[in-house]
């Protein structure tokens, strides 16, 4: 397989679990700013979509959206315990995709485009405190380590990764002490490790 990415990305998520499931795969760096491959070559023409991730199953057979790689390459290797195989427990991992990928994600979209005026900051600051404050308290009542029971699982690897982004755009995330210690479990893992490493963002 093979994984494009930008580093830091949200496509560090699927890098993650790639390194959870131990397979080989390649990982090819796009410029988000050009569209083009770290080769040159036009990224148009692998995703027209233009963005990450982007994961090529075999050759020319391409795969998009977190919300369908996360999952496909969670349910790789049984074995790993990443994704129930069927039931209300996959479904809910599905849920919080789903959730993290429409709702939380585009709160944090909206500093990477256009530079936002002090007023438009803090109403789309607000926006993010909103959906981290739902996750918060749904942390903070559970039985579970993680999200959606006790494995790690592509769902806590969206969260961390989309919550790095707060360090980025100067959001303040103290208050989220539940949101914090799944983030440090997380990140203590050596899939995240290795993958913040290949991609430059650790040393």
């Amino acid at each position: 397989m093979k994984l494009y990415y930008s580093p830091g990305a949200c496509s560090l998520a699927s890098h993650i679990i790639l390194n959870e499931i131990n397979v080989d795969f390649d990982l090819v760096r796009v410029d988000l700013k050009t569209h083009t491959t770290e080769k040159g070559v036009d990224y148009y023409e692998i995703n027209p979509k233009g963005y990450v991730p982007a994961l090529e199953i075999n050759p020319g057979l391409i795969l998009t959206e977190n919300v369908a790689v996360l999952p496909f390459l969670a349910q790789h290797d049984p074995k790993q315990d990443l994704i129930p195989p069927s039931g209300l427990g996959r479904a809910k991992v599905l849920e919080w995709l789903g959730y993290l990928n429409s709702e939380l994600h585009d709160a944090y979209a909206v500093f990477f485009g256009p530079e936002l005026s002090a007023e438009e900051k803090q109403r789309a600051y607000a926006t993010i405190d909103k959906i981290l404050k739902y996750t918060e308290k749904y942390l903070q009542e559970s039985d579970y380590d993680y999200l959606v029971n006790d494995h790690f699982g592509p769902a806590d690897a969206y969260l961390f990764v989309l919550t790095n982004w707060s360090s980025m755009i100067g959001h303040d995330l103290s208050a989220y002490k539940n949101i914090n210690a799944l983030r440090e479990k997380v990140g203590s893992r050596q899939s995240v490790q290795i993958a913040m490493r290949d991609e430059g963002l650790i040393p």
